[in-house]
């Protein structure tokens, strides 16, 4: 049989997939202004607002480009240090958070694994470089796979090396690689076509502005949620001016825990308030019944609520024998009638 993704998996005590709620990543980024008390000032941001989790990002401008020009600059001034990040991520479990970060090269996989990370994201744009997937995927824990920048045939590729490497456990995350994303481009029904093709958890990592469209996704069934946040989108850097600020990103994750709740169940039946003061017509003693009587049109009268039978049990009731005495105005039900 060909091997398969997982359709749930656990990260620390959450499970992800199946029916359980969406876990929440809060996206610290490159937002800790390359302060180690704003990046734990940031987790605190995270832990106060609900979130599951909170992702930074390790990166090497040198690995990335060699070059040392104009972009080379800019990720160096965002660069996390290696060393904060056992601070970093201690700080994150004193908070109940799970620590990730999103390896950029082999070095900084090496000290997330050095800290022995729960498990692994995957951003965008190293769904591709295959050589450091089978890395991260050979390291056996859960993987959040985001796929922007991606085609399916990058998404299947990138599934298949993560199972040639024995890991089953991945979520693969709809995202678009712009910053903001406009809504045009979002496409949250991509999370339809990755459940129908991988049987996998699915969800959304957000780039687009403010926090309805999270909500759109959780409401379509994401398992997995990551946004951006910031201590402030006045902060200078690339990533502050899109991100949510403290209170937006706690109301976001109520919000979001709010929706799971409402999609509820596929059972169509009356709630037990319902039942009892809804405006609804039942069927009810419209006088005395003595013990076995006939009931007749007379006997029996349509009122609200509807308590016991309903009202279109009217045919039926009539002709039926009452079992025993029963008092005008109670709710009839099918105890009280026999044929």
């Amino acid at each position: 049989m060909t091997e398969k993704l997982q359709p749930t998996f656990a990260v620390g005590p959450a499970q992800i997939g199946a029916t359980e709620r969406p876990y929440f990543i809060a996206e610290a980024g490159s937002n800790f202004d390359q302060d180690l008390d704003t990046g734990r000032r940031l987790i605190d941001i995270a832990a106060e607002a609900g979130a599951d989790a909170v992702k930074f990002q390790l990166f090497r401008a040198d690995a990335l480009y060699p070059d040392r020009g104009a972009i080379h600059a800019a990720f160096k001034a965002v660069e996390l240090n290696p060393d904060w990040v056992p601070k970093l991520a201690e700080h994150a479990a004193a908070r109940n958070l799970t620590f990730m970060a999103s390896a950029f090269d082999t070095q900084s996989l090496a000290v997330l694994e050095s800290i022995d990370v729960a498990v692994h994201k995957i951003a965008s744009s190293e769904t591709t470089n295959l050589p450091l997937l089978d890395q991260i995927a050979a390291t056996g824990k859960p993987l959040f796979l985001s796929t922007g920048m991606c085609d399916l045939v990058d998404v299947q590729e990138a599934v298949a090396r993560c199972l040639a490497r024995g890991n089953r456990q991945v979520a693969l995350l709809q995202c678009g690689a712009m910053y903001p994303l406009p809504v045009e481009h979002v496409n949250l029904r991509v999370m339809d076509l990755f459940r129908d093709v991988f049987d996998a958890p699915v969800g959304f990592s957000d780039h687009s502005l403010g926090t309805h469209i999270t909500l759109a996704a959780v409401a379509r069934g994401a398992h997995v949620i990551e946004k951006h946040f910031t201590h402030s989108r006045e902060a200078k850097g690339p990533d502050h001016f899109y991100a949510l600020e403290p209170n937006e990103l706690k109301q976001l994750i109520a919000d979001a825990k709010d929706v799971y709740e409402a999609l509820g169940t596929a059972q169509k039946e009356m709630l037990p308030s319902e039942r009892e003061h809804g405006r609804r017509n039942g069927l009810y003693a419209a006088r005395d019944i003595s013990d076995g009587t006939v009931l007749t049109a007379e006997d029996i009268k349509i009122q609200r609520p509807a308590i016991g039978l309903r009202a279109r049990h009217l045919d039926a009731a009539t002709g039926m024998h009452a079992t025993h005495a029963i008092a005008a105005g109670t709710p009839l039900t099918w105890d009280n009638l026999r044929p």
